[in-house]
């Protein structure tokens, strides 16, 4: 019998921990520690370049060796994010195989610079659905995002939504995904990102900008609140989506959103830190921010309302959401990062 902090939360609440972007041997620690399954963005190689840099030349070397006279660096970017992936897919196999799909698979994210051509997404989908039968692919909480996701799911692929950090856009991609289960007799799995600590920084970082004091405290309490009020819809629904929390950014986003329909993604250093420090395991998805820090968060901030008010944002305005745009252009700069390592060992 597997024994762990992770999977005692898993066997009385159901939580499921994913490793977030992680290195050969957190995943491996992750696995034996209860993981579920792995997630990764563009971002993902950018992490690797620091923790693994000689898988990361290795890989790049190997492509460039096969990849003839005119190099699509862009192309040869995804290849070596696919590589980091299909590493993963490899050895999260065996827990896929035994679990009858339930847990064991790998998320995968196509290039940022298609995040708003449906077409493109789709012809990535479609290379990414040929890595593994365990691959679970990754769409943006966009227009685009959303019919990208109803048609995989339509073709009975799992699925993840990511960059969403309001409930609205959580129903705009659970409603895309009933649509797809509509279309389809096969049950491929969903998840839908609500992304806590990122929004967070996103308003440490607006309120900077507009000169407004706020304590980090107060912050905090922000993109936790977002999580829970998605997954309260997801039970008031009935949506077969589930919410999955990512961009944590201390242990908080996990221990205060502990409970059942939940997954979260963490670290390899914060889920070692979890490990170690073996918190009381509790179920807190449904706990309530005190109603004064609630009211001051929605005084202070209208993008808190935006993220937590159903119908305070339109699909339109799901691209140009300032935590949206934070997150896109940071997986544009993390994409750039690896164009910019393929031309270093090319010799640009």
């Amino acid at each position: 019998m597997n024994t762990g902090y992770f999977y005692e939360v898993s066997a009385r609440f159901g939580t499921e921990f994913w490793v977030n972007n992680p290195s050969l041997p957190e995943i491996e620690m992750a696995l034996a520690g209860g993981a579920a399954g792995v997630a990764s963005n563009p971002n993902y190689i950018v992490t690797l370049l620091k923790a693994e840099p000689e898988f990361v030349h290795a890989t790049i070397d190997e492509l460039l060796a096969s990849a003839g006279a005119v190099v699509d660096e862009e192309k040869l970017a995804m290849q070596v994010i696919q590589q980091a992936v299909s590493r993963a897919l490899g050895i999260f196999h065996t827990l896929y195989e035994k679990t009858d799909g339930r847990y064991g698979q790998v998320a995968i994210q196509g290039s940022p610079r298609n995040n708003d051509n449906l077409s493109a997404m789709l012809d990535e989908a479609e290379t990414f659905h040929e890595l593994g039968e365990n691959v679970i692919i990754k769409m943006p909480a966009t227009i685009e995002g959303a019919q990208a996701l109803e048609e995989l799911t339509a073709r009975g692929w799992s699925t993840i939504g990511t960059m969403c950090f309001s409930v609205t856009q959580y129903i705009y991609m659970a409603e895309a995904y009933q649509r797809g289960l509509e279309r389809t007799d096969k049950k491929p799995r969903c998840l839908i990102t609500m992304l806590p600590g990122m929004f967070d920084e996103y308003l440490g970082e607006d309120a900077a900008r507009r000169g407004v004091e706020v304590s980090p405290e107060l912050i905090s309490q922000a993109g936790i609140n977002t999580a829970r009020a998605a997954h309260k819809i997801f039970r008031e629904r009935n949506y077969s989506a589930i919410v999955i929390a990512g961009g944590a950014r201390s242990t908080s986003h996990w221990t205060e959103l502990v409970g059942q329909g939940m997954a979260i993604t963490l670290s390899g250093a914060l889920a070692g830190t979890l490990i170690e420090e073996n918190p009381d395991v509790v179920d807190r998805i449904e706990a309530e921010v005190a109603p004064e820090i609630l009211a001051e968060l929605r005084q202070t901030f209208p993008d808190f309302v935006r993220a937590c008010d159903q119908g305070a944002l339109v699909p339109e305005e799901f691209r140009s959401y300032g935590p949206v745009v934070r997150f896109q252009n940071s997986l544009l700069k993390g994409f750039a990062t690896v164009i910019g390592e393929i031309q270093a060992r090319q010799g640009k």
